[in-house]
């Protein structure tokens, strides 16, 4: 993309940004979320060797148990907890902020790989490449998930901002194994396995792609240092795999963990148990709200632009009336909907994509169908599109051509435009949400415009 010491530089800047966001400010590191320490009291009774956590960590998000409180949460955030916990005890239920700014650093350092990596393979100048690729890390911290997840970091967004940096990361040693041979190849192959399972005790959705993807790696060794690299490969998932279904017998007696007939809220549970928690059938319902074109509200004073939750129709088979999606990925991220449609251009024509780019891409795309059937909107569950949606554009940066030459300041331009309305629309969200800390309420009012309405 650029030179090493202008991309770290770069880099070291959107970290300092994002801790920006993760702290409401910089200066509020140790802040208790909502729900933030349940992860501790899970780490404690894992150290117990319990699965449980107690039950006025959880409160309304607990599953009962035979008479025990269980987290249907992904575990690797608590598992984080339990070092640091030890270095820092006075932290307890108070690393959430930290936890969201590991992660989001992490995918900033994976999306950055990987558009780095593509952009050395497109046909573009050496100054395009550069300013389109600022461009686009630019656009990957302020005009996707990553705002709203590291802004707002109650228990519900940790696990997936958590999944969504270790699948990105796990993309992006996919792609550097057929890169690399000899031990670097065996050192992606490790990466690829433990980013994976990462993924899958974040939030599974983000991890069973890889499940798909891995046989196809293992095609990739060659005879002379093949046990190596399958080792480095299967072993690693394999342990990460068996743990996460042991949990879950654990934990709810099914080893795949889907169900909510324990769920402490009779609404949830009775429209699970009743319609099923995936159903094909809200596909299209999702995708008219997840990629809905009809624009937020804009005005010419404080708050500039503002967001709300919508009413589905009475006929929409999920289990709440109001969708939580209070901005598209359209307008939230419109460069990676216009990158992304041309790398799926390039995956249907032929000779412009590779048989691993369309597998990559179909086990991908098969988590994209599941939380479009998934039984309910919100607005962190969008995050589950953006690994397909961020490879597609890396397949496009790679194999463009012409169009990516004749789109670069198209593509910059959309940037432009999808940072500030994500950017507006996230602030006046999360200033307007009451059940967020003081401390994140004030911020977001202040990037809203509307600091004057909070004192009020």
């Amino acid at each position: 993309m650029f030179d090493p010491l202008p991309r770290l530089l770069l880099t070291v800047a959107l970290s300092v940004l994002i801790w920006v966001i993760a702290m409401s400010g910089g200066n509020h590191v140790f802040v208790k979320e909502w729900l933030g320490e349940a992860y501790d009291s899970q780490a404690d009774h894992f150290l117990r060797g319990d699965v449980g956590v107690d039950v006025g960590a959880i409160r309304s998000e607990a599953m009962i148990v035979n008479g025990k409180a269980r987290m249907y949460f992904g575990p690797f955030p608590a598992f984080l907890r339990i070092p640091l916990n030890f270095v820092y005890p006075q932290g307890r239920g108070k690393w959430s902020r930290l936890s969201g700014f590991l992660a989001g650093t992490i995918a900033l350092l994976a999306f950055s790989g990987l558009v780095t990596s593509a952009l050395l393979k497109s046909s573009l100048s050496v100054s395009a490449r550069r300013l389109l690729g600022i461009a686009l890390v630019f656009g990957f911290v302020l005009a996707s998930p990553i705002l709203f997840l590291v802004g707002n970091l109650s228990i519900y967004n940790e696990g997936i901002v958590w999944g969504l940096a270790w699948s990105l990361s796990a993309v992006y040693f996919a792609f550097r194994s057929r890169e690399v041979e000899g031990s670097a190849l065996t050192r992606s192959l490790f990466g690829f396995s433990l980013c994976s399972i990462g993924a899958l005790l974040s939030r599974v959705t983000f991890g069973f792609p890889f499940l798909i993807i891995a046989p196809l790696l293992a095609l990739r060794t060659r005879r002379e240092d093949r046990l190596a690299n399958l080792a480095a490969l299967f072993v690693p998932l394999s342990a990460g795999l068996l743990c996460y279904l042991l949990l879950n017998y654990a934990k709810f007696g099914s080893f795949t963990g889907a169900t909510y007939d324990f769920y402490i809220d009779p609404v949830h549970r009775e429209f699970a148990h009743k319609h099923g928690i995936f159903n094909f059938n809200r596909i299209p319902y999702s995708l008219a709200n997840y990629f809905s074109l009809a624009p937020p509200s804009f005005y010419f004073e404080a708050p500039f632009l503002r967001v709300s939750r919508h009413v589905l129709p009475k006929s929409a088979p999920f289990s709440l009336p109001l969708s939580e999606i209070f901005l598209s990925v359209p307008w939230s991220s419109s460069w990676l909907v216009v990158g992304a449609l041309g790398g799926i251009l390039c995956l249907v024509l032929p000779g412009r994509a590779n048989y691993f780019q369309r597998w990559v891409a179909v086990a991908l795309f098969a988590e994209v169908v599941l939380i479009l059937s998934y039984f309910a909107l919100a607005q962190r569950y969008a995050a589950d599109l953006y690994p397909f949606l961020i490879f597609c554009l890396v397949v496009f940066l790679g194999a463009g051509g012409i169009a990516l030459v004749r789109m670069r300041y198209l593509l910059i331009g959309l940037v432009a435009v999808s940072i500030v309305i994500n950017s507006l629309g996230t602030a006046f969200w999360l200033a307007s949400d009451s059940n967020l800390p003081w401390e994140t309420r004030s911020f977001w009012s202040v990037v809203a415009g509307e600091q004057q309405r909070l004192l009020k």
